[in-house]
């Protein structure tokens, strides 16, 4: 409904990544991956639309797509690793973030 009431807004991009993790979350992760992907060409450079991509795609069977989005969030945050993901996304279900991660570690994630 706000995506309707507000369609040139210009934070767009993170109303569609809360989409995408709904998707996401629930198992559909071609919706989620093309929400994402929504995202990201509305903001290339946002880190948790890239992950979502990354990990919407590989457990949607996209490997190369998501392994690509992998290595463009890598390059914005080298430092990204499994270890230290819960401190940028504190997802409160553990069944959530075990999804998260096998996305992720998929898509190409280091551990």
């Amino acid at each position: 409904h706000a995506m309707r009431l507000s369609p040139n807004d210009t934070q767009a991009f993170s109303m569609h990544t809360a989409v995408s993790m709904a998707h996401f979350f629930a198992g559909r992760y071609e919706e989620a991956f093309s929400w994402a992907q929504r995202a990201l060409r509305e903001k290339p450079d946002f880190m948790l639309a890239g992950c979502a991509v990354a990990a919407s795609g590989a457990l949607a069977g996209r490997i190369s797509e998501a392994e690509n989005a992998m290595a463009r969030v890598r390059e914005t945050d080298p430092a990204l690793r499994v270890s230290n993901l819960k401190e940028l996304f504190p997802i409160d279900r553990p069944e959530h973030f075990t999804q998260w991660v096998q996305g992720l570690k998929k898509a190409g994630l280091p551990r």
